[in-house]
C-alpha cells in the first residue's frame, strides 16, 4: 500500500524557470517572433503548481483542474505554434518535475518514488489530451476561416475588383501576408471535368513543390473550372514555373491539367493584371496539354492576341489557309516547316519523304493559297494562322 502523504514542497519559481529554459528558443514557435516569453511563464507555473497539488494529495487532477489545458491549446493554435512543439513543451514541464522528485528522493523507497512519477506522467497525459483536443478544434476553425478569406481575396483580385483598404488589411491580418509585392498569379485548369478531391490533391502537391520558391503561403481561389493562385516569389518567376512543371508533370490524372503563369506585379491589388495573364496563359496551355503543360504568359503573347480577337483570327485562318482545306498532307508540311525552322531538308526527314516531295508540296501550297511559304512575310502570316487553327500541334 502506497502512502498518500507526500511532503513535497519545491520552489515553483525555480522549477518554472528550468522548464521555460528547456523549451524557449528550442521548440518551433517558442520564440519572440511568435509570442512574448512573459506569457509563457505563468502558464508553465500553473502546470507545475497543479503537479505539486496532485503529488501532495496523491490523486489525479479533477476535470476543472484540466481546463487550463484547453485554454492553452486554443491560444497556441491561434498563435500558430506547431502542435508538436506544444506537446514537447508539456513534456519538458513533466520532465522538470520528475527530475526534481528523483533528485530529492534518497529518503524515499524506490516504489514510492516511481508511484509519484507515474502520477505526474498520467497528470500531464490528461493535460496534453485536453490541450490537443482544444488545439485541433481551434486550428480547424481557424483554417476554415482562413480558407474563406483566402478564396474571398483571390477571387476579388482576379475579378478586377478594387478592394477597400479595410478589406485588404483584414485579409492580410487573417492570412498573415504582406500586401507589398512582388506578387504573381498562376491558374490551374483541366481539359476534362476534374474531381474536387483530386484538385485539392494537386493544390497540396503544388504547395509542397513551391515551398522553397515562395515567401509566405500560397493563396488559392475557386473560379468555376479554374483555380487561381497568388504567390510572392522569393527569387525569379522562372523558379516558380520550373517548380510548377515538376509538380504538374508528375501528377497522375486523366483530367489533363495545365497551368498558366502571369508576370509579377508591384503589390497585391496590382496582381489583378497577373491573374488576367495567368487565365489567358492557361487557356493556351490547355490546348497544349499533350506537350507543354505549364505556360508563361510572355511566351504565348501571339496566341493570346489571337484568342482575344477570335473573329479576326478566324478570318486570318480562312484567308491564309482556307485553300488547304481537304489537303491535310499540305497542312502537315506547313506545320513541319514551322517546327523545323524553315529548313526543307529537316522537313523531309521529319515527314519521311524525299526533299523533292517537300519542294513540290510547297509549290502546291502557294498555288492553293496565293501565299508563298518561302517568303518570310507570307510564311509568318501562315504560321500565325496555324497557331489558331491547330494550337495543340504547333
Amino acid at each position: 500500500m502506497v502512502s498518500q502523504s507526500f511532503r513535497y514542497a519545491p520552489n515553483i519559481e525555480l522549477l518554472t524557470a528550468r522548464a521555460v529554459d528547456l523549451m524557449w528558443d528550442n521548440y518551433v514557435g517558442y520564440s519572440d517572433d511568435v509570442f512574448d516569453k512573459k506569457e509563457l511563464i505563468p502558464s508553465v507555473a500553473k502546470n507545475i503548481d497543479l503537479g505539486v497539488r496532485v503529488l501532495r494529495r496523491g490523486s489525479p487532477p479533477s476535470r476543472d483542474e484540466l481546463l487550463p489545458g484547453r485554454d492553452l491549446g486554443g491560444r497556441r493554435a491561434s498563435q500558430g505554434v506547431p502542435l508538436e512543439s506544444v506537446i514537447q513543451a508539456y513534456r519538458s514541464t513533466e520532465r522538470t518535475i520528475i527530475l526534481d522528485i528523483f533528485s530529492g528522493s534518497q529518503a524515499w523507497p524506490v516504489e514510492l518514488t516511481s508511484h509519484y512519477a507515474d502520477l505526474i506522467i498520467s497528470t500531464f497525459d490528461l493535460l496534453t489530451e485536453e490541450m490537443i483536443n482544444s488545439y485541433r478544434e481551434t486550428a480547424s476553425a481557424i483554417e476554415a476561416a482562413q480558407r474563406r478569406v483566402e478564396n474571398e481575396l483571390v477571387t476579388a483580385i482576379a475579378n478586377g475588383a478594387v478592394p477597400a483598404a479595410s478589406d485588404l488589411d483584414r485579409w492580410a491580418h487573417t492570412l498573415r501576408i504582406e500586401q507589398q509585392g512582388p506578387w504573381l498569379s498562376f491558374a490551374i485548369g483541366s481539359v476534362r471535368n476534374a474531381d474536387h478531391v483530386e484538385v485539392l490533391r494537386l493544390r497540396q502537391r503544388i504547395s509542397a513543390a513551391l515551398q522553397a520558391s515562395v515567401a509566405g503561403p500560397l493563396l488559392f481561389g475557386d473560379m468555376g473550372r479554374l483555380t487561381v493562385a497568388l504567390a510572392r516569389p522569393r527569387g525569379s518567376a522562372g523558379d516558380i514555373q520550373e517548380a510548377l512543371a515538376r509538380a504538374v508533370d508528375g501528377f497522375e490524372s486523366t483530367a489533363g491539367y495545365a497551368v498558366g503563369v502571369g508576370g509579377p506585379s508591384g503589390d497585391l491589388v496590382a496582381a489583378q493584371e497577373s491573374c488576367e495573364q495567368a487565365r489567358d496563359a492557361v487557356a493556351i496551355a490547355l490546348g497544349r496539354v499533350a506537350t507543354t503543360r505549364v505556360v508563361q504568359f510572355d511566351d504565348v503573347l501571339l496566341e493570346v492576341l489571337l484568342g482575344r480577337e477570335p473573329k479576326l483570327a478566324d478570318r486570318l485562318v480562312e484567308s491564309r489557309l482556307g485553300g488547304l482545306r481537304g489537303h491535310p498532307h499540305l497542312l502537315d508540311t506547313l506545320e513541319a516547316l514551322v517546327a523545323c525552322n524553315h529548313s526543307q531538308a529537316a522537313v523531309a526527314k521529319a515527314l519521311f519523304v524525299h526533299p523533292n516531295t517537300v519542294t513540290y508540296r510547297i509549290k502546291r501550297i502557294q498555288e492553293l493559297t496565293g501565299f508563298d511559304p518561302l517568303t518570310m512575310t507570307d510564311f509568318t502570316q501562315m504560321a500565325t494562322a496555324l497557331l489558331w487553327l491547330r494550337p495543340d500541334r504547333v
